[in-house]
């Protein structure tokens, strides 16, 4: 019988290993880029904005990439690809953190409004981590990261579009998981709730709705940045190595428990 022993530097797990992260210069994105820099990863930050993306490259250590795209442009993410494989060659870590919008009521629902959510939360994230897969395959192996969200599996009005996208997303990833675990390639989801950026600003910033909120989160608080951060760092690194296929909330437990109405809490 045989074992197989990982070595992970505890302080840096990521040196030597390169790590592109979509939407990486700001919010979540920048939390996340921070994060994997700091365990050793040299970053490829993709965004739209190329000074924004300048601006937070040169806080990073280890020489960051940006690459400035429209993820939301049909060609994008293939391109993306094409040019970080110039600028660092191998990719060992894939971060689909770009995403947002999709939000509305379903009978206002335009074809414009589901045809731009389905590119930037769907289809740039199924491209770039199908690509980046058999690349990283036939490199030995890599991570894959998908950023979700609980909406995929709580039910809310107004959000039918991010909901269904986000599903998808989620259904994803465990075939990629299933394609791919023969080169060692892993596939997962960190799916956070509320969290402290602009997309849960309209929760997190407002007293009323976020009060109402936590009394179904048993931890009691919203997430933050780091939080999410953390758990991406942990799926990427080799402390990880036997993870694959799965679906990691952060959320405080707020998707997957119920206040009681016998306990009335």
């Amino acid at each position: 019988m045989s074992t197989v022993t990982t070595a992970v530097h505890l302080d840096l797990p990521l040196a030597g290993r390169t790590a592109l992260v979509t939407g990486g210069a700001r919010g979540l994105g920048a939390s996340i880029s921070r994060s994997l820099a700091g365990a050793g990863a040299r970053l490829v930050l993709v965004g739209r904005d190329r000074s924004t993306l300048d601006a937070f490259a040169a806080e990073l250590p280890n020489n960051p990439v940006v690459i400035a795209a429209d993820l939301y442009e049909a060609g994008a993410p293939l391109a993306v690809l094409d040019q970080a494989r110039e600028a660092v060659g191998t990719i060992d870590v894939l971060v689909n953190n770009a995403g947002g919008g999709g939000g509305g009521r379903s009978d206002e629902l335009t074809t414009e409004a589901a045809d731009r959510g389905w590119a930037l939360n769907l289809r740039a994230p199924l491209l770039l981590a199908g690509h980046a897969a058999a690349d990283m395959a036939r490199n030995g192996g890599g991570s894959i990261v998908n950023i979700s969200s609980s909406l995929s599996r709580q039910g809310m009005a107004g959000t039918s579009l991010y909901s269904a996208l986000k599903g998808g997303l989620e259904s994803y990833t465990l075939a990629l998981a299933a394609e791919w675990g023969h080169g060692q390639v892993r596939v997962n989801v960190v799916s956070p709730g509320a969290t402290r950026s602009d997309l849960g600003a309209w929760i997190v910033d407002n007293e009323t709705v976020r009060a109402g909120y936590l009394t179904k989160v048993p931890l009691g608080r919203v997430g933050e940045p780091e939080d999410i951060a953390a758990a991406v760092l942990f799926l990427s690194s080799p402390a990880s190595s036997y993870i694959t296929g799965q679906i990691i909330s952060v959320d405080g437990g707020w998707a997957t428990t119920a206040p009681s109405p016998l306990l009335g809490a």
